[in-house]
C-alpha cells in the first residue's frame, strides 16, 4: 500500500499546506506618515484596506485596496498564493493519474463499456472504505486549496466537491473498459459517501468531531509475493488484509461538560474495519475473508502543543492516521490485541 499512502499523503501534507498559506494571509498596515513639519514633502506610506474601515482615511493616503474583507491579500500575495495553489493541484492530480494508469489500466480492454456492481467479494469490501476516504480527502484537499486562494466559502465547497466527483468519475470510466473491472456502482457510492463527508463537514463544524483515519502494516502474503514464494499479482494497494479504516472520535468533543474532566483530550476512541487474509499466504490463492470489526484508543496529534502555522500543518496531517496500540478485536473472534497495528 506504500503508493496509495503515498498519493493520500500527498493529498494531506497539500491540505495542510494551503491552510498554513491561508493562516498566514493574515496582515496589517500602519499608518506612518510623519506629522512634523516635514510630512507635506514625503510621500504618504500606502495604506492598505480591506474596505470595511468605517472611520474617514486621512487626506492624500495612497489606497491599496485588497481584494475582499474575507481575503487580506493584495493582488501581488494573491497571484502568488493562487499558483503555488495551482502548481499543487497539478502535480498531485498527475501523480495520482500516473499511479493509476500503471497500476490498474494495463490489462485486456474489454469489448465494450460495461457495468458491474462488486458488492462482498472475497477481500468483504474492504477497498470501499479506500475510495470513501480518497473522496473525503480530494475533496478536503480541494476546499482547502481554493479557500487559501480566497475563493469564497460556497463556491469553495460546491467546487471541491465537483472536482472530486470528477477525478473519481474518471477513474470508473477508465474501469468500465477494462475486463477484469468494470464501471462499478458500489466504488461510486463509496467515493459519493467520502465527498459528502468532507462537505458536511465544512457546512456543520461540530461533525469534524469524527475524523476518518488509516493504518496499514504488510501481510505475509504481500512479503511472500514480493519475495516469490507464492505467484499472484498482490501489491500494496490490494493488500487489503493489512489495511484498517476507522472512524475516530474526538471524545472531548463529543461528551457532555460534565464528563470532559475525565477524559483525556489527546486520546480518541477509534471503530475500525479490516478482515482477515483474503490471499492464503501459503499458496497465493484468494479466499473469502471474514471482517474484523476493532475498537481501541488512539492518540490525537493536533491535541500536541505548539500553534505555529507549520506545526499545526504537521499536526494536522499526522491527525489522519491511525497509530499502533492495543484494541480489542471483536470479530471474528473476540479476543485483545496488544499491539494493533
Amino acid at each position: 500500500m506504500h503508493r496509495i499512502r503515498r498519493g493520500l499523503l500527498a493529498l494531506v501534507v497539500c491540505s495542510g499546506a494551503a491552510t498554513s498559506v491561508a493562516a498566514a494571509q493574515d496582515s496589517t498596515a500602519k499608518d506612518s506618515i510623519a506629522k512634523d513639519s516635514t510630512a507635506k514633502v514625503v510621500p504618504p506610506a500606502p495604506l492598505v484596506t480591506s474596505g470595511i474601515e468605517t472611520g474617514p482615511l486621512q487626506s492624500g493616503a495612497v489606497v491599496v485596496s485588497l481584494p475582499n474583507a474575507s481575503c487580506p491579500l493584495t493582488s501581488s500575495q494573491l497571484t502568488a498564493v493562487r499558483t503555488g495553489v495551482g502548481t499543487s493541484f497539478v502535480g498531485v492530480n498527475a501523480y495520482l493519474y500516473h499511479y493509476f494508469k500503471q497500476a490498474w489500466w494495463s490489462g485486456v480492454r474489454a469489448p465494450h463499456f460495461f457495468f458491474r456492481a462488486d458488492w462482498d467479494q472475497e477481500f468483504r469490501d474492504q477497498d470501499k472504505f479506500g475510495h470513501m476516504l480518497g473522496g473525503f480527502h480530494l475533496a478536503r484537499v480541494g476546499y482547502a486549496g481554493l479557500r487559501a486562494a480566497c475563493v469564497g466559502r460556497k463556491k469553495a465547497i460546491f467546487w471541491s466537491a465537483a472536482y472530486a466527483a470528477a477525478f473519481q468519475l474518471q477513474i470508473e470510466i477508465f474501469d468500465g473498459q477494462f475486463v477484469k473491472y468494470g464501471f462499478s456502482y458500489a466504488d461510486m457510492i463509496a467515493n459519493t459517501t467520502g465527498q459528502t463527508l468532507a462537505v458536511m463537514q465544512e457546512l456543520y463544524p461540530s461533525l469534524r468531531a469524527i475524523k476518518p483515519t488509516v493504518s496499514y502494516h504488510k501481510t505475509r502474503a504481500l512479503a511472500n509475493t514480493e519475495n516469490g514464494q507464492i505467484p499472484g499479482e498482490l501489491r500494496p494497494s490490494l493488500d487489503y488484509s493489512g489495511q484498517t479504516y476507522w472512524f475516530s472520535a474526538d471524545m472531548n468533543r463529543l461528551l457532555p461538560d460534565g464528563a470532559k474532566q475525565y477524559w483525556p483530550s489527546f486520546i480518541r476512541l477509534s471503530a475500525g474495519h479490516s478482515i482477515t487474509d483474503w490471499i492464503n499466504p501459503e499458496t497465493g490463492a484468494a479466499q473469502r475473508a471474514r471482517r474484523k470489526i476493532i475498537l481501541t484508543l488512539d492518540w490525537d496529534p493536533e491535541k500536541l502543543p505548539g500553534n505555529a502555522p507549520w506545526w499545526k500543518s504537521v499536526k494536522q496531517t499526522l491527525s489522519y492516521y491511525h497509530f499502533p496500540a492495543p484494541a480489542l478485536e471483536l470479530t471474528p473472534k473476540m479476543h485483545l490485541s496488544p499491539w494493533y497495528r
